[in-house]
C-alpha cells in the first residue's frame, strides 16, 4: 500500500507571534511518497533540488518519531519506505522539517485507517520537530498540516485555523545561513519586560485581524511590531537590514524574519515586480540568494498522484 501527499512550506513565528502564529505558503512544497509493508527495515530517500542536504539514516530524520508514534497508537508493527522530493530548502526558516513530519503523519493516518483528529495529527507531527529543534513544537507542522493561518497555544496543544485572503503576495529572500533551530531558540530571552510583552500581544492580535480584513495600515505596524524575539535574532544575520530595506523599497507592506531565519519575507498587497526586487537586492549588496514568490495556502496536506515518483 502506498500514498503520495504534498506538504507546504510555512512561516512560523509570524511577526510578533513567536511560537503562536504560523502561515502556510503555496510555494515551495515537498512531495512525499509513503509505502507501507508488514515487515522489513524502515527506509527513507530524499530526492529533488534539496535532497542532498538531508540524512539518509532513517532515525536521524523528523519522520522517525512520527512513525514510532503511529506504531504505538495502532499497536502493531509495520515498516515504511519513504521518498521525499525536497522542494523546501532545509534550514531556511520555511518549515522544511515540519512539512515532512506533517506529510508523513497525514499519509500514515490514511494508510493505517487510524482516523485521527486534526489535533492528534498535529501533536504527532510535532514530535518529529524534536529532531530539528530539540523539543516538539507545533507552529510549522500545524500550518503545513492544516493550511491557512494557525494560532497555537503550545502550553496545552490547542490550535485554531483561520482561512485568510489568498490575494496577498509573499516574497521570501533565502540567503545566508543559521545555526540549528535548537541553537536559535537558546538566544530567545527567558524573561521579558511587561511593557514589551503587552506590545507583542497587541501586535500579534492586530496581525491576525489585519490579515483577515486586509487592513494594510494595521498590517504594516503589526508584522514589524516584534519587540522581543526579532531584535535578538536579527543580530545573527548580517544581511537582515539590507534585505529588509530592499523589500520595503520594492513595495512590501511589511518585512520580518521567516521562522528563526535566515530568510526574510515581505508581504505585498499587489503582485510584486521580480526584476525591481532583484535590482534593489543587488543595489544593497545581496548577491547570493534565492527569491521565492508565493501566496497564502489555505489547503493543508493533501493527496497527489504518485506518477512523479
Amino acid at each position: 500500500m502506498q500514498v503520495c501527499v504534498r506538504g507546504y512550506a510555512s512561516i512560523a513565528n509570524l511577526g510578533p507571534g513567536f511560537d503562536i502564529l504560523a502561515l502556510a505558503l503555496s510555494n515551495p512544497y515537498d512531495d512525499v511518497l509513503v509505502r507501507l509493508s508488514p515487515t522489513g527495515p524502515d527506509r527513507v530517500r530524499f530526492i529533488g533540488e534539496y535532497g542532498r542536504y538531508l540524512p539518509s539514516n532513517f532515525s536521524e530524520t523528523t519522520i522517525y518519531p512520527v512513525v514510532e508514534e503511529f506504531r504505538r497508537i495502532v499497536g502493531k508493527s509495520f515498516s515504511v519506505d519513504v521518498v521525499v522530493k525536497k522542494g523546501i530548502k532545509p534550514a531556511s526558516g520555511l518549515g522544511s522539517s515540519g512539512a515532512d513530519a506533517a506529510a508523513v503523519a497525514y499519509a500514515l493516518d490514511k494508510l493505517l485507517s487510524a482516523n485521527l483528529t486534526e489535533m492528534e495529527l498535529v501533536r504527532i507531527a510535532a514530535m518529529g520537530e524534536r529532531v530539528a529543534a530539540g523539543s516538539p513544537h507545533m507552529d510549522n507542522v500545524a500550518a503545513s498540516l492544516l493550511g491557512g493561518l494557525v494560532i497555537i497555544n503550545p502550553l496545552i496543544g490547542d490550535v485554531v485555523k483561520i482561512e485568510i485572503p489568498e490575494d496577498y503576495w509573499f516574497v521570501i529572500v533565502v540567503t545566508g545561513s543559521k545555526a540549528s533551530t535548537g541553537e536559535m531558540r537558546k538566544v530567545v530571552p527567558r524573561a521579558v519586560d511587561m511593557d514589551l510583552f503587552k506590545n507583542n500581544v497587541s501586535y500579534a492580535s492586530m496581525l491576525v485581524y489585519s490579515l483577515m480584513t486586509r487592513n494594510l495600515n494595521a498590517l504594516r505596524r503589526a508584522v514589524m511590531g516584534d519587540a522581543i524575539i526579532e531584535p535578538v535574532r536579527s543580530k545573527f544575520y548580517a544581511h537582515y537590514g539590507a534585505v529588509k530595506e530592499a523589500l520595503l523599497k520594492a513595495g512590501a507592506v511589511g518585512v520580518a524574519l521567516s521562522g528563526a531565519g535566515p530568510s526574510l519575507f515581505g508581504i505585498f498587497a499587489e503582485e510584486p515586480r521580480e526584476n525591481i526586487i532583484k535590482a534593489l537586492l543587488h543595489d544593497y549588496g545581496i548577491k547570493d540568494y534565492t527569491l521565492l514568490i508565493s501566496r497564502p495556502q489555505n489547503m493543508g496536506v493533501h493527496e497527489i498522484p504518485c506518477t512523479d515518483f
